[in-house]
């Protein structure tokens, strides 16, 4: 604790002060941009930071990395486009409540849960630090294939009323991820004999195509209406009574941002999908999810957040980063002289507390500017379809060329919004084939690489106990939908064949099948 407050000291020194306000605000603006992400934020602040001293250097690096986070449900809540890709939980329930005229109590409700998750992770990297460190390093090609698998079959719970549609949107994810060079041999796939495609179809570009130009093609053609809501929005966080109802979801999801947060490789976008469906799976009436409830939004808020003190416990305490913003973090310790590995705290342990603060002072600094951001944000909201939908993908268009200067990138936006479109036209939901996407790297090798290890043998997936553990979640996972529907199914039967109650059971039915 003394050491924690002498860290808190120097995270309150003017220059080090000014460094975490700069970097939340940066950490902001590159989340709610389209197209860029924390990973961004970071890499394009990295030659500023070169000429800083390490101590501020690494606190406005952390700041941007959990402002970022936060930020990407920004845009994801008040135009239902995710500004990175850990936000796209958020879109579920996040821009449903906008188009019942509820953003600023979205957008409240996520800036508190991110607060909350931020604080809890901080505390996982604080508190537990050695345990989930050898978790972490415990994970071999099974088990991240289990993972992966697991994963998927969330799935199974984005399909709405025609799981065929949701496999096959799925199945195309994972077609899309294909393309380009094989992961482990390096061998062209599906490149059409192109260089353009060589790096493969991106994530940015889908969630660009899918979620902004589609979006506004289905504008243009008349199959969305305005935005804005006829009595305007408010920007109040939730008062006591809202947070009373929502400290077990941010619990939820902060716990398993904090555990997938730790293995390297996983990342905040599977996190924050996850908790969205276990908060789902959980919840008496998981019928109303993807239609505007407040867990729908606080379980993936806070476990993108607590994503961000749970990465680097593997990245101070082994020197390997937990995801890519780590990645870059790693490269900003190593610029600066600083070595992260088992000697750390030993040697710079001044600089660890004062980075412990530093995500305490970054998370609250977090709350304020998005609280006064809060009025900006919502006024998003009562633009036209006709003006916001083009100004979205201009933004967007140059967001994905900007990620990498290569003009491919924007093509390939364009391509996934054309696909995005025609999927929305044909009733295929669009987010198991972002899972697909996402998920299909994890999958690939890390099963090609368990039968390398194992020989050939598929035994290796079921000796691991990790692996089996995962492996049989995903089953019930996969089979949960159905069973569940089957009980309601079997409940209503049941309600309408008893007796003088059967008028009463149609008419519950007949209701049900309007709403």
């Amino acid at each position: 604790m003394s050491a924690f407050l002498d860290g808190l000291l120097t995270a309150l020194q003017p220059g080090n002060l000014a460094a975490l306000l700069a970097g939340s605000l940066l950490g902001v603006f590159a989340g709610a941009m389209p197209g860029l992400s924390s990973t961004v934020g970071l890499a394009l602040v990295l030659p500023v930071t070169f000429a800083l001293d390490p101590t501020p250097a690494l606190l406005m690096m952390v700041s941007i990395y959990m402002a970022a986070e936060y930020g990407g449900s920004i845009t994801a809540i008040a135009i239902g486009v995710p500004g990175s890709s850990p936000a796209l939980a958020t879109t579920f329930d996040g821009y449903a409540m906008t188009r019942r005229g509820e953003a600023g109590r979205a957008l409240g409700i996520s800036l508190f849960s991110s607060m909350m998750g931020g604080l809890l992770g901080t505390v996982l990297l604080v508190l537990a630090l050695g345990p989930l460190s050898r978790a972490a390093i415990a994970f071999g090609p099974a088990e991240y294939f289990g993972l992966g698998v697991f994963g998927l079959s969330i799935v199974a719970n984005l399909v709405g009323n025609d799981p065929l549609k949701g496999f096959i949107s799925a199945l195309l994810g994972l077609l899309f991820f294909i393309v380009g060079l094989d992961v482990l041999t390096g061998a062209p796939r599906l490149t059409l004999g192109t260089n353009a495609l060589m790096d493969g179809l991106g994530l940015v570009p889908m969630l660009i195509g899918f979620f902004a130009i589609a979006e506004a093609l289905k504008a243009a053609t008349g199959g969305r209406k305005a935005t804005a809501p006829a009595g305007g929005v408010t920007g109040r966080l939730p008062n006591a009574r809202e947070l009373f109802g929502l400290w077990r979801p941010i619990l939820r999801g902060s716990a398993i941002g904090g555990i997938i947060g730790a293995i390297p490789g996983a990342g905040a976008t599977i996190a924050s999908i996850v908790a969205w469906n276990e908060e789902r799976r959980v919840s008496k009436t998981p019928e109303r999810f993807g239609t505007g409830v407040p867990e729908g939004i606080a379980a993936p808020e806070a476990a993108n957040n607590a994503c961000v003190g749970a990465a680097m416990i593997p990245l101070l305490a082994l020197g390997i980063p937990g995801s890519a913003s780590a990645a870059v973090l790693l490269g900003g310790l190593t610029v600066q002289g600083v070595a992260p590995g088992p000697l750390l705290m030993a040697e710079r342990a001044s600089l660890v507390y004062a980075l412990y603060a530093g995500f305490v002072v970054a998370v609250l600094l977090m709350l304020a500017v998005g609280r006064l951001g809060i009025p900006l944000w919502t006024r998003v909201v009562r633009l036209r379809p006709s003006i916001l939908m083009p100004l979205v993908v201009a933004i967007s268009l140059v967001g994905t060329y900007a990620l990498r200067g290569n003009p491919a990138d924007a093509w390939v936006a364009l391509f996934y919004g054309l696909v995005g479109f025609a999927m929305l036209r044909y009733g295929y939901p669009l987010a198991p084939a972002v899972l697909g996407l996402i998920l299909g790297p994890m999958i690939e090798t890390n099963y090609r690489r368990a039968l390398t290890l194992s020989s050939g043998s598929h035994s290796v997936f079921l000796e691991s106990p990790i692996s089996l553990v995962l492996l049989l979640l995903a089953v019930v996972s996969f089979a949960a939908p159905a069973v569940r529907s089957r009980l309601i199914s079997a409940r209503t039967r049941g309600s309408g064949g008893s007796g003088g109650s059967g008028g009463l059971g149609k008419t519950r039915r007949k209701h049900g099948q309007e709403s």
